[in-house]
């Protein structure tokens, strides 16, 4: 067998797969520790898996295994895998049909939406069962799905970011600018769709009782010589917008930059409570520079492509009423923001959560200031390259999910690790998670 990164960080993992990926009603009783409460008996979290390639059940891998393929033709070139993590320790898995990056499930539990991101398709399911309910295309020919969605009036509409087909900067920008696209929450179907005024939208978010939608924008265009992005990336105009949910209008642009930072992620609980993450890809000489302190054996970054090194890069509060702009936490933490990926907004506590997968970091701040409350390296826990982040139904805790394996469930304010609701399922590489 081939030894290479992908390999050595599943060899072990391999071997226990099959008991993980058989489903609730298959698998052997194992409860857990202490009974969920009744606000988490029936809630789960969802996580796409990027690469299913190297999942096996049933001892088969599971694109030859028709538990996992029902919604497979032999025709689709791409497949994501999909896991369902019920607080009452079950597991649910199966493959769908597009390239997944974030998944979110409408609040009425009736439906959930499969984010295409970079892919010329998106697909709707069923929160309960995985099966596959609807697909439908990006925009337009050519167009390309930007990875996240939220929904409206209680599920009844889907609203999915857009990006434009990949171009070089000309002019204005314009050209380059993402597509809002309003649609049907099971066909996907598009009945209307707003600019997002801005290059390579994003992460998305609903503020002011659904009133505005606030957008991250990359900022980054192709290259000339290649047609393709490169690293380090090329930033335009990476920004924040703010559009008006009713009208489409644009109520509200910051940019964040030009050069090589991009803007990426974004959590907001009103105009004066916008947090957004930056991302700046270096060269392998910038990344050892920046881990030289490390004196203790560290392995190459999992959650990352080969030749994509993540530098520091510092996440952002906006407050869209005041215009202004600020850096979150403290030098020390910045230093330690590479990969700056999940970010929520916990308004219940007003503060802010974000994860740092590359340097195993999950950051707490304030949300009236941006200061730092809480720095953990979730490794002292046993919890590596923590990914996505999401609030539990009950209002008391959050989960956040390894790039590879486990979920571990913390209590919201005190962030004390509550271990017997955590859950150990192997997801096959992800960036983000919902709850529902």
């Amino acid at each position: 067998m081939k030894i290479d990164r992908r390999n050595l960080l599943t060899g072990g993992a391999l071997l226990g797969l099959a008991a993980a990926t058989v489903p609730a009603e298959a698998a052997p009783d194992a409860k857990p520790p202490r009974t969920p409460s009744a606000a988490l008996k029936k809630a789960a979290v969802y996580v796409p898996g990027y690469m299913p390639e190297y999942a096996f059940a049933n001892g088969k891998p599971v694109d030859q295994n028709r538990r996992f393929t029902r919604s497979i033709r032999q025709a689709d070139g791409i497949k994501r895998m999909i896991t369902r993590v019920g607080m009452d320790g079950s597991i649910r898995q199966t493959l769908l049909p597009v390239n997944a990056h974030d998944v979110e499930i409408a609040p009425d539990r009736s439906i959930g939406v499969l984010c295409g991101f970079e892919g010329a398709e998106h697909c709707s399911f069923d929160p309960e069962t995985l099966e596959m309910s609807g697909m439908a295309p990006s925009f337009r020919e050519g167009w390309r799905g930007g990875g996240h969605a939220v929904y409206l009036d209680g599920g009844k509409t889907v609203i999915i970011s857009e990006r434009s087909p990949k171009q070089q900067a000309r002019g204005g920008l314009e050209h380059l600018h993402g597509r809002l696209t309003i649609r049907d929450p099971e066909t996907l179907k598009i009945r209307e769709s707003y600019s997002t005024y801005g290059v390579d939208p994003h992460d998305i978010r609903l503020i002011d009782n659904d009133r505005y939608i606030v957008a991250a924008n990359y900022g980054s265009v192709i290259s000339p010589k290649t047609g393709e992005h490169t690293v380090p990336r090329t930033v335009v105009e990476a920004s924040i917008t703010v559009v008006e949910v009713s009208s489409g209008k644009l109520v509200d642009k910051r940019k964040t930059g030009a050069g090589r930072t991009e803007l990426r992620h974004l959590a907001a609980g009103s105009l004066d409570r916008i947090f957004a993450i930056q991302s700046t890809y270096g060269s392998a000489s910038e990344d050892a520079r920046q881990r030289s302190a490390d004196g203790v054996a560290y392995d190459s970054d999992q959650s990352s492509e080969p030749g994509h090194n993540y530098l520091s890069a510092a996440t952002l509060k906006y407050d869209a009423l005041r215009k202004k702009l600020s850096r979150m936490g403290d030098r020390q933490a910045t230093r330690l923001m590479q990969h700056g990926l999940s970010i929520r907004y916990d308004e219940r506590h007003d503060q802010v959560l974000a994860s740092y997968p590359s340097s195993h970091q999950l950051m707490v701040f304030d949300g009236a200031s941006g200061g730092m409350v809480k720095r953990l390296d979730t490794r002292s826990q046993g919890l590596r390259y923590p990914c996505g982040i999401a609030m539990l139904p009950d209002g008391r805790h959050y989960a956040v999910t390894g790039y590879w394996e486990n979920m571990f469930v913390f209590e919201r304010g005190s962030h004390r690790l509550v271990r017997e609701l955590c859950r150990y399922p192997l997801f096959f590489g992800h960036s983000h998670i919902t709850s529902a």
